[in-house]
């Protein structure tokens, strides 16, 4: 069985594919996606992270049969075309969660002491603590927190430390639920958006969340407000977003981008990241070196089961 890895896997995790009984691993961690369909043939298993999965790659297979998602969302991947050619897409939920929701606290702790602004100037030789003397402080304000899945609930673990108030939304959050996360249950987006000081996004990209995060929402926020995206650009009205920076004063920590590059490094150009109300970071959340780990060993262990024929492989997404 042959295993490309076309995206950057932990060494610990590489060892484990090679283990597999009758694999041949092949390490290509910098393909991109227009180069991926000339290395796809004899692949029986390929496994990515953020390289996107086009159709191209998927009429160019001969013998792909499974492509492991190093991570948990599957956007990347064109799992319709998958589906069509026979090909079961898996992830691996999760692993990263953690890692997620340590870089929202820190996005979060950033944009309210400003740290990188005061951090830029610092570089540059600028001393001016009277500028960056004006944090309010987290103390006694109310975060709200959309999505209740794995990240959510280590963001809302974190978050007790600083001594808020958390309310959370989400469709699948019953009074019970929210009494045992200690959460106040907001009835809707809107309730959850007029509340909060600091809201923080934790959902996947589905047909129903897609810009959920829309103009009516980022209208009801507070003036001031901190929105925290660390799930996927598309959840979000962007353009909204920009707006409501200029017009309202928002301020946003993001770590997805509507035109963030498809390569682990390449000069991009975004409004978003050039707007002094918002802390821009390069799609890291899951990027920590526990998360990578055990995010990587769970993808070989997934490719082991495959490779054994055992049925059915865990988190297929696309079981039909």
């Amino acid at each position: 069985m042959k295993i490309l890895l076309a995206d950057k896997i932990n060494p610990v995790a590489i060892e484990a594919f090679k283990a597999i009984e009758g694999a041949e691993v092949i390490n290509q961690p910098t393909l991109t996606a227009e180069e991926l369909p000339q290395h796809i043939a004899g692949v029986d298993v390929l496994v990515v992270r953020s390289t996107k999965v086009t159709k191209a790659t998927f009429e160019a297979a001969d013998k792909l049969g499974l492509v492991i998602r190093a991570g948990s969302g599957v956007n990347n991947i064109d799992v319709p075309c998958a589906t069509a050619h026979n090909v079961r897409v898996v992830n691996c939920p999760g692993k990263n969660s953690v890692a997620v929701a340590e870089l929202a606290m820190g996005l979060l702790l950033s944009l309210e002491r400003r740290i990188a602004d005061c951090v830029a100037q610092s570089r540059a030789g600028k001393w001016n603590k009277k500028e960056f003397g004006k944090a309010q402080g987290l103390k006694g304000k109310t975060v709200g927190v959309v999505g209740v899945g794995m990240i959510g609930r280590e963001l809302i673990k974190r978050l007790r430390g600083f001594d808020v108030d958390i309310c959370a939304y989400d469709v699948c959050l019953t009074p019970e639920l929210a009494k045992e996360l200690g959460v106040e249950r907001c009835e809707d987006l809107l309730d959850l958006a007029k509340k909060s000081d600091i809201v923080s996004i934790h959902v996947p990209l589905l047909d129903a969340t897609r810009k959920m995060i829309g103009e009516e929402f980022i209208t009801a926020m507070k003036p001031g407000a901190i929105l925290l995206n660390t799930s996927r650009a598309e959840v979000v009205d962007n353009d909204a977003l920009l707006k409501a920076l200029d017009e309202k004063g928002l301020r946003c920590g993001l770590d997805v981008i509507p035109e963030e590059p498809g390569t682990g490094a390449a000069d991009f150009d975004s409004p978003l990241a050039k707007h002094p109300h918002a802390y821009v970071t390069h799609h890291i959340g899951a990027s920590t070196e526990q998360s990578e780990l055990a995010t990587g060993l769970e993808a070989a262990r997934l490719a082991k089961i495959y490779s054994l024929g055992q049925e059915p492989v865990p988190n297929c997404v696309n079981p039909a």
